[in-house]
């Protein structure tokens, strides 16, 4: 079924003219067509003015069977959040309350909570309560546009409990009308159990959680926390191995709360993307340049803890492929709304518009993996995008703090959330 929609103000269409991501001054086109049409099924047919619309249908004998009109309306590609904590369970309120009084996160984890209280709750959940959690924000994200999601486990640490917040994600994969890729997070903190013995744990990591993860296959990627506190990159580097030994690829939290070279041994260790990046330094981006590794910005987490915002000015200009994404979880980032970050990106980072939307779109698609088929609106692409009720994509920036996604389509389905 072939679906036409007419007369649309604004169609931003991310064309990367046959490449898989943007850089440098390409992140400063969004490929805008006005008064565009856009015919459709479950791909994209064909994309281009309205004005020549007609003149495609009569020549190549297209059939329509359902024609909408756009007017007023702006349409971007749906957008790939490359970087979610959405399975878990329980709240932590009650932290950010004392966050807000001055209390840091670090302190706050020091002193029992953080990471650790969601690993409690998570830890006494079912399989199905689970899912239904992320599956409940899976749908808040959609109806804020995003089509396309990274959803990593890391709330258990135990193996059993790993493996219960992956096949939760398995099954929102298998059920939910979005794009899910998955990623393992043995490694996000360590338990109290292995507070005093470390290297224990990522034996366990090692030499248990990874071979059963890959054993179900249950997970396309492997994560650790390298940062100050948490892993060390010894110990990032050998769980990034052994993770590389059983089929998965690689990511990193990389160089959060202080600049430990984190971003250096995700270049090091080919990962697909080193994320948050507030204290890399240069001698990290440079690594992570030459090895294509893209530099994921988290602008919610800096915003929700108060943390200086990564160098998104000097990420840009030297050249990496650079994303954006939520980090969605309930204790640094407690948003699953893609048009919040992008507000955060331009105003707080000085991202101009364009640059944060491809770097939401087409580079998010290219860090997980899904931009032959996703992050772009182009023939033979999939049908994956948002309509917003504003003449402009700008108006989307200039009016803040409101949802302006009218629809939401996947693969050609409006989906009813």
């Amino acid at each position: 079924m072939n679906t036409l929609l007419r007369n649309i103000s604004s169609l931003v269409t991310v064309n990367t003219n046959g490449k898989n991501f943007k850089t440098g001054t390409e992140m400063r086109d969004v490929g805008l067509l006005q008064n565009a049409a856009m015919i459709f099924n479950e791909k994209i047919v064909w994309v281009g003015l309205d004005s020549d619309v007609h003149d495609y249908i009569n020549t190549n004998n297209i059939r329509i069977e359902k024609s909408i009109d756009m007017s007023g309306k702006t349409i971007l590609p749906g957008f790939v959040d490359s970087h979610t904590h959405i399975v878990f369970a329980g709240s932590r309120s009650n932290e950010f309350g004392k966050r807000l009084q001055g209390a840091s996160y670090k302190e706050i984890a020091e002193n029992g909570g953080g990471i650790l209280t969601t690993v409690n709750a998570t830890r006494s959940a079912s399989t199905s309560e689970l899912y239904e959690n992320g599956a409940n924000l899976l749908y808040s994200a959609i109806k804020h546009g995003t089509t396309s999601f990274e959803i990593k486990s890391g709330y258990s640490l135990t193996t059993e409990g790993e493996l219960n917040q992956l096949r939760a994600i398995k099954s929102m994969r298998e059920n939910l009308p979005a794009t899910i890729k998955s990623t393992f997070l043995g490694a996000h903190d360590f338990p109290p159990e292995y507070r005093n013995n470390r290297d224990k744990y990522v034996d366990l990591v090692c030499n248990e959680m990874i071979p059963m993860v890959a054993e179900e296959g249950l997970a396309d990627y492997c994560d650790v926390f390298v940062d100050e506190g948490y892993y060390t990159v010894e110990q990032g580097r050998k769980i990034l191995q052994q993770a590389a030994r059983y089929g998965m690829k690689t990511r990193l939290h990389a160089d959060e709360l202080a600049d430990v070279s984190a971003g250096k041994l995700a270049a090091e260790a080919s990962c697909l993307s080193a994320d948050h990046l507030l204290f890399v330094s240069d001698e990290s981006l440079d690594a992570m340049k030459a090895a294509g590794t893209v530099a994921c910005l988290l602008p919610g987490t800096a915003y929700f803890i108060r943390m200086p915002y990564a160098d998104a000015r000097k990420i840009l200009d030297k050249g990496l492929i650079t994303a954006l994404a939520t980090d969605t979880n309930p204790g640094s980032c407690f948003t699953e709304n893609m048009q919040m970050i992008l507000s955060l990106a331009v105003i707080n980072m000085k991202m101009s518009a364009e640059e944060s939307l491809n770097a939401a779109t087409i580079n998010g698609a290219k860090s997980i993996e899904l931009s032959e088929s996703k992050g772009s609106l182009e023939v033979g692409k999939d049908a994956d995008f948002a309509v917003y009720g504003v003449n402009s994509y700008i108006d989307i920036f200039y009016h803040f703090g409101i949802n302006h996604v009218q629809s939401t389509w996947i693969k050609g389905n409006k989906i009813v959330c």
